[in-house]
């Protein structure tokens, strides 16, 4: 008697392709790359042009009305006035009868260092407002995003310079009105570490608006 067994089917596996390089995605439908880089570029331009503009005055004011108004908070009996110098820079000339109630609590070296890096703090909170509204414009006003985040990145450069070029400086010059150095003399915090926070914060920013970009993207 013979046993006849029925044909077995084998499954073949295929085994995965190589794939070679891939190409890059496409650019979306409507969007020229050239065009999208000299929007990117002349946009720059713009900011930086009207950041050196801007410290012909409004720039430079700003800056000071940070110091001002941080000696009008801490110190009472104040005056303060105000001069700028068009495309050198500006000061604040200021005096006290003494310590408000909020700068008595600070202590002295304390309330002097808030002013001393009022004017810093009102740079860094402009440029990178400005720049974190004009990364979120770049796309559908590519010159206005761009000009607005030129102009930002051009104000904290400056700051940046700014604090570093009181490095290996001591108290004459915080005498002569230099914001860092007094900072460094008054809250022993160093010129070289301002530098690096002062330089961090506008990729900071970019770095946050990114990651904002990818959260609301899921």
């Amino acid at each position: 008697m013979q046993i006849q067994t029925a044909p077995q089917t084998r499954m073949l596996k295929s085994l995965p392709k190589k794939q070679g390089p891939q190409a890059p995605p496409p650019p979306p439908p409507g969007e020229d790359p050239l065009k999208t880089q000299q929007d990117r570029a002349f946009g720059g331009a713009i900011g930086a042009g009207a950041y050196l503009l801007g410290t012909a005055g409004p720039t430079t004011y700003l800056h000071e009305l940070g110091h001002k108004l941080a000696v009008q908070t801490l110190y009472s009996g104040t005056t303060a006035d105000i001069s700028i110098e068009p495309f050198k820079g500006g000061v604040t000339k200021w005096s006290a009868q003494g310590l408000s109630p909020l700068g008595e609590h600070l202590g002295s070296h304390a309330s002097r260092s808030v002013v001393a890096m009022a004017g810093t703090a009102m740079d860094a909170l402009s440029s990178c407002a400005l720049f974190a509204a004009g990364y979120k414009l770049r796309k559908k006003h590519p010159l206005a995003g761009n000009a607005m985040m030129g102009y930002g990145i051009m104000n904290m450069t400056n700051s940046t310079l700014y604090a570093a070029s009181g490095i290996g400086k001591g108290a004459a010059a915080a005498k002569a009105g230099h914001d860092f150095v007094t900072l460094q003399t008054q809250a022993g915090i160093p010129c070289w570490a301002s530098t690096a926070v002062v330089a961090s914060l506008i990729p900071l920013t970019y770095l946050l608006m990114r990651s904002l970009d990818k959260e609301i993207a899921k």
